[in-house]
């Protein structure tokens, strides 16, 4: 099975790429040619200039299906997306460029070949407001309270209309080490290893989340696809909860780094609140269980980050807007 990702180099692919190896009947195909050195690359696709990756955009719908058509593409995973409140709020017409038109011309040269589409969705869709005793399922009600949110919706809906065959995946909070460039995990452990004081982080720490390593979320992914549960949507938790705070505490104690002034908690702005998610649909359909506990993924996360390369940081968007001047609270 010839899997081709969209944002190849993004967070959530470079770890399926990773994850692949571990599952026979699965090839993963990439734009860039180091990745794969023998693969058809399509000469009309333009690439993000920033990011060395194609941009699903600014590539149209029969460039897209010739590049499908030509590297005989079996499955497509959809997950190149503008991520995350502040970065969308920060770049408002590429992000929507890049999650409703890109996904809108991936999902119709998909169709046009009948090739099912995998979407990397997020939990933000929901009205979490009125889910803070219970939790989350597949039926809740959508009711997104920011652009990111509102982006990622309307792009679902483009995936369940415009192709023949789709799937949709959720992940709550998915973390781990270089790469991630969203979480609290990282943004906390990056900014205590480099000495990082008052960084500002949108949410309330007596607030429940439930964070799941990359790695496990990655399988969750590939395993839907490996056993064809089409034509319906999966959220994919760890469903292991803490506050927030609690989660700071622990990285405090496995690191052992002083975090009492690394973190600015802003609780006003935390929409989400407690959040929380089911697994169980997903779980019951794939047999698939998370195995990597939080403390376990917090000390992978601080090894991969301590031994990370130069130009890593999660902190890059919090100090873009910082240089601008622009107050991020304003967006959430």
């Amino acid at each position: 099975m010839r899997i081709f990702v969209t944002g190849e180099k993004g967070f959530i692919a470079r770890n399926l790429f990773e994850r692949s190896k571990f599952f026979d009947n699965i090839q993963m195909i990439a734009g860039d040619k180091n990745v794969n050195p023998d693969i058809k690359i399509y000469p009309m696709l333009e690439y993000i200039q920033s990011q060395g990756e194609f941009c699903v955009h600014s590539n149209n719908i029969k460039q897209w299906q010739k590049f499908f058509e030509l590297n005989e593409i079996d499955v497509i995973i959809h997950n190149a997306a503008t991520v995350g409140t502040d970065v969308v709020a920060l770049n408002s017409r590429n992000s929507t460029l890049t999650n409703v038109q890109g996904t809108y011309n991936i999902c119709r040269a998909a169709r046009n070949l009948d090739i099912p589409v995998c979407y990397m969705g997020t939990t933000v869709i929901y009205d979490t407001p009125k889910y803070q005793e219970e939790e989350i399922t597949e039926n809740s009600d959508r009711g997104p309270h920011t652009l990111y949110g509102c982006q990622k919706l309307c792009s679902e809906d483009i995936v369940k209309s415009q192709t023949h065959k789709w799937m949709i995946i959720r992940p709550l909070f998915a973390y781990g080490g270089v790469g991630d460039m969203n979480s609290l995990i990282a943004k906390t452990v990056y900014a205590g290893l480099n000495l990082k004081n008052q960084i500002d982080m949108f949410l309330d720490p007596d607030k429940i989340k439930d964070y799941m390593h990359v790695n496990d979320f990655c399988d969750a992914v590939l395993t839907a696809i490996d056993q064809g549960l089409w034509d319906d949507d999966w959220n994919v938790a760890a469903e292991t909860p803490l506050k927030t705070g609690e989660i700071v505490e622990m990285i405090q104690h496995i690191t052992a780094v002083d975090m009492s002034e690394v973190v600015k908690w802003h609780p006003k702005t935390d929409y989400l609140g407690n959040h929380r998610l089911s697994s169980k649909k997903f779980r019951e359909a794939s047999g698939w269980t998370p195995k990597i506990d939080i403390a376990t993924g917090i000390a992978m996360s601080m090894y991969e980050i301590f031994h990370s390369v130069s130009g890593y940081n999660p902190l890059v968007h919090l100090e873009e807007a910082q240089e601008k001047d622009i107050d991020l609270t304003e967006f959430y």
